[in-house]
């Protein structure tokens, strides 16, 4: 009993001397330099270019508005969609006719044909014309919506990007750090063994520990260009050659509670779920954009129903004769100035086969697919609120418990570990076992940034406005 206590006891004091670490991480890896790891060169061992390029998430974003290939398109549908009101807004050009003949029914006979000259113009009824010009309108608000939607989705896929690529960071110099330990480890089984302290075995040991973590270096280094590769794709570059990109704002992954672009501290509390739903439904671009779809078919069976009545064709023009003076026998020679004349005339379809039902049901089913595609997506943004609101909470509480206790802990097994060995207090197999329960539990608190970061770019995107500047 009194073992368990004063075992207790010594648990207690080392958890509170954990937490009197600032940056625990940090201070762990300032005993390590993870560049020595590079000085002998192993064929077998992948190593990245060194980066040239320094990044920020504000400045990926300006990237990719100017660069992504998908707001670039989106782009130019913004300007057909604008010509489509110019082509809307037209009045149709008249139509001119002549009538000019050859022969005697025209050069002889004063009963033949005469020359015509004439217009016809259509009048657009029923206010098709205006119609068209609202319809055309309504489209072009719906592409800007659109095309908002589109890059605000791009952004979404920018700030996922960016913040694989800091945990890609992260987990390279998590890799090199544990690397450089096993390092340590070896030489202290170096040292006791030449000492006659410790077996050969002991060094063996310690140089497999090392060798183990080749292997996920390697990994780490593929990740690390995966992500660089990814980064450059979604700001609208095309990667052409292994490069790695570096990101300035990895600060949760050094256990930072500074203000980070990439999402907010923990720290700070969230929003309740009411609000962030009423807010989604304000913010949405693909809500308001289904909500300008059903305007739009509105607009559409009005002009659909307009298509019913007929539009007129007025026209109006000239007629003149030009005939020789000699008329054959039996008619009497007329001046030129008789075959003379103006004439007016009006037509219009008749529409007794057909009166444009087919248009006005398209247009009507359209409209009624439109109405319920807008509560799809109601309940669609519902869904993904609570949902990401939920794993927002989760990760936020597990990144407390790995800040608070459970890394300054695991930093404190492995250093007492480690000179527990080193002393001779304790064997090789307990400082490897808690130098890799440290590597596990930090590389755990990786995934949980990882998972916050990811469900805060869920939060945002179900929301659909920036919840963090």
């Amino acid at each position: 009993m009194n073992y368990q206590i004063r075992l207790s006891i010594i648990l207690r004091q080392t958890i509170w001397l954990a937490l009197m670490l600032v940056i625990p991480i940090n201070a762990w890896c300032a005993e390590t330099d993870i560049h020595q790891s590079n000085s002998v060169a192993d064929p077998n061992l992948i190593t990245s270019p060194a980066p040239t390029r320094t990044f920020s998430l504000s400045a990926c974003f300006s990237k990719a508005d100017q660069n992504n290939k998908d707001i670039a398109v989106a782009r130019k549908n913004l300007s057909i969609a604008k010509a489509g009101i110019q082509i809307a807004a037209a009045i149709p050009n008249p139509l001119l006719q002549v009538q000019i003949g050859f022969g005697p029914s025209f050069t002889e006979l004063f009963t033949g044909q005469t020359q015509q000259v004439f217009l016809t113009q259509q009048l657009q009824t029923a206010g098709k014309r205006s119609k068209k010009i609202d319809t055309a309108r309504a489209f072009y608000r719906l592409t800007k919506l659109q095309f908002e939607a589109l890059r605000f989705d791009v952004h979404n896929r920018v700030r996922r990007a960016y913040s694989e690529q800091a945990a890609a960071e992260a987990y390279e110099d998590l890799i090199e750090a544990q690397r450089e330990v096993g390092r340590k480890l070896t030489a202290i089984a170096n040292k006791r063994f030449a000492a006659g302290k410790a077996p050969k075995a002991e060094v063996l040991q310690a140089e497999l520990n090392v060798l183990q973590f080749d292997t996920q270096r390697n990994q780490a280094q593929l990740r690390l260009q995966q992500a660089s590769a990814a980064l450059s794709l979604v700001v609208g570059e095309k990667p052409e050659h292994i490069e790695v990109i570096d990101v300035d704002d990895n600060g949760l992954f050094k256990l930072s509670s500074e203000k980070t672009d990439v999402v907010p501290s923990p720290n700070i509390p969230l929003s309740s779920l009411t609000s962030l739903l009423q807010a989604a439904y304000d913010s949405r671009p693909d809500l308001q954009a289904a909500q300008q779809q059903v305007f739009v078919n509105r607009r559409a069976l009005s002009l659909a129903r307009a298509l019913r009545i007929p539009n007129l064709f007025v026209g109006g023009g000239f007629s003149f004769s030009n005939f020789n003076q000699h008329q054959p026998v039996g008619l009497v020679s007329q001046p030129n100035w008789l075959g003379q004349g103006g004439f007016f005339n009006i037509s219009a379809e008749n529409p007794l086969f057909y009166q444009h039902q087919g248009e006005i049901d398209q247009a009507a089913a359209n409209l009624r697919n439109s109405e319920r595609q807008v509560e799809l997506v109601k309940t669609q943004i519902a869904t993904a609120l609570v949902i990401s609101y939920n794993s927002v909470k989760v990760s936020r509480a597990n990144i407390f418990i790995f800040q608070k206790d459970m890394l300054p802990l695991a930093v404190q097994v492995a250093k007492l570990a480690r000179r527990g060995y080193e002393v001779g207090a304790t064997d090789l197999a307990t400082a490897i076992v808690a130098q890799q329960q440290y590597q596990q539990t930090l590389s755990n608190y990786f995934d949980a940034v990882v998972a916050y970061q990811n469900a805060w770019a869920d939060l945002e995107r179900a929301v659909g406005m920036p919840l963090h500047e």
